[in-house]
């Protein structure tokens, strides 16, 4: 089926308010699938989630480095995998094309070489995965090296989008480069609309 990248309207804060509100029904979800294929997940996965019960956003904060690898791999897993099979989506989906993976640019100034720095770091920032937690020198590592999860906040998203409605008439869709800028401008019109962040996976 290949890769596709999905793009949704989350909360303000991106996807730490759903997460640490769904922690009970998260766990009940996880528990028995742990129990039949323990091998499929990490130790300390379920010790982790019950700590974020106990302590909430505070949790978030660590000096171990395989911790915060930890942390990222549980909420992959919370977004992706437990909010589709358990039809509880924190975010809506406004995926306006399913393009895939591949056939977008890997740097916005391959597409708009006019492009501002600013306008290339945001178009990473989109693709590269983003963490909630606090360690120091932690960034993001996708677990297969397929999933991503990131997110623009919303004055990210106004910033963003600010950058590239200049371009939109320039913008082919019928060019999978070109289609691929086209559809996150989409997207960011969408969030700002709604005063959202959004959020991007890819999967």
């Amino acid at each position: 089926m290949g890769t596709y990248v999905h793009y949704s309207l989350g909360d303000e804060d991106g996807v730490k308010t759903a997460f640490l509100a769904d922690l009970g029904v998260f766990l009940a979800w996880l528990d028995p699938r742990i129990a039949e294929y323990p091998d499929e997940f990490p130790a300390g996965m379920r010790e982790k989630i019950l700590d974020f019960m106990r302590r909430g956003e505070a949790a978030l904060l660590t000096a171990s480095r395989e911790e915060a690898r930890l942390i990222d791999l549980i909420i992959d897993e919370y977004y992706w995998n437990f909010s589709f099979d358990s039809h509880r989506h924190p975010a809506i989906d406004i995926t306006p094309s399913m393009h895939k993976w591949y056939r977008y640019a890997s740097e916005l100034s391959d597409v708009l070489p006019a492009a501002s720095a600013v306008a290339c770091d945001y178009y990473r920032a989109l693709f590269r995965g983003c963490s909630l937690v606090e360690c120091d020198g932690h960034v993001y590592q996708s677990q297969d090296d397929v999933f991503h999860l990131s997110w623009l906040l919303p004055a990210q998203v106004v910033a963003l989008l600010a950058e590239l409605e200049p371009f939109e008439s320039e913008l082919d869709a019928m060019q999978d480069d070109q289609a691929g800028v086209l559809w996150v401008l989409v997207s960011l019109q969408e969030a700002k609309r709604a005063g959202a962040s959004l959020i991007v996976a890819i999967a």
